[in-house]
């Protein structure tokens, strides 16, 4: 199926809109720019499958919060309690498309496929141009037999992904994952070589960075990175001067330090001091 990128409206202010075809009653698409708005959590009789644009937003359900940003495709189950809020008001972009139940589960009985998706967050790329292809035939001008067409080839394949995604979350539980975790809390000021990193969980280093996003949502890098900027918090509040702090998280200088910190917490290492 060939990737047709949607085109996206520009404004200043935020936009709303809907797709809807009387003709798939069974779908319908929303798409939101520049929102800054705030949900409760709530549920949805539907099955709803998301994609972030732009922004950065935190996906929470009853026992789970993750962090995802541009690219990222979200799936939730019918009646799932669930929320998706931009952090301090920041304005982000999203599409979202709901599709009744019955008709899925029709759709997966057809495809000797055994249920839907758990509620997830997947992190692929191939995925998030699915949902390209399913917002422009939803949102464009085309007959509801092609509609439908390109939105069942695109959801039994994203179906796929996630199964794929499961197979590696399994994986990663078998893998001694923990102790790479543990690892780098203990060791996260430090230069740590991947291969070290893969040697404690007994996989080859691609295997590593597979199933250690799989199973935590982010890279071995970008956890320990988290890790630098929560101990990075805690010097700050003690009054620690941002040159000392820069150098004792392990930050080759203080602009990179500024720009991890900010890209984190959302205010540079002098805005957090001061109201810390």
């Amino acid at each position: 199926m060939s990737s047709r990128q949607p085109s996206f409206p520009s404004a200043s202010a935020p936009v709303v809109e809907f797709w809807r075809d009387a003709d798939l009653p069974f779908c319908e698409g929303r798409r939101a720019v520049g929102s800054v708005s705030c949900y409760a959590p709530h549920t949805h009789p539907t099955f709803s499958i998301g994609v972030v644009d732009a922004g950065a937003s935190t996906f929470s359900l009853p026992h789970q919060q993750t962090q995802i940003g541009p690219g990222d495709v979200v799936l939730i189950n019918a009646d799932e309690v669930h929320s998706c809020n931009p952090a301090d008001r920041e304005s982000w972009g999203y599409r979202m498309f709901h599709l009744d139940r019955q008709w899925l589960l029709q759709l997966l009985q057809e495809n000797d496929l055994d249920a839907l998706p758990a509620s997830q967050v997947l992190h692929s790329p191939r995925a998030c141009e699915l949902m390209d292809d399913i917002t422009a035939a939803m949102s464009g001008k085309d007959e509801a037999l092609q509609k439908e067409t390109v939105l069942i080839a695109a959801l039994c394949e994203l179906f796929g992904i996630c199964r794929e995604a499961d197979l590696e979350m399994h994986q990663a539980r078998c893998a001694d994952l923990q102790s790479v975790r543990d690892y780098l809390q203990a060791h996260c000021c430090d230069k740590i070589a991947l291969e070290t990193l893969a040697q404690l969980a007994g996989v080859g280093r691609y295997q590593l960075i597979r199933q250690f996003r799989a199973q935590f949502g982010m890279t071995p890098h970008a956890l320990q990175l988290d890790m630098r900027i929560n101990l990075a918090r805690d010097f700050l509040r003690r009054g620690a001067s941002l040159a000392d702090v820069a150098y004792r998280t392990g930050f080759a200088d203080q602009s990179h330090f500024h720009r991890i910190f900010k890209s984190r917490v959302a205010a540079t290492p002098a805005q957090y001091q001061l109201i810390a």
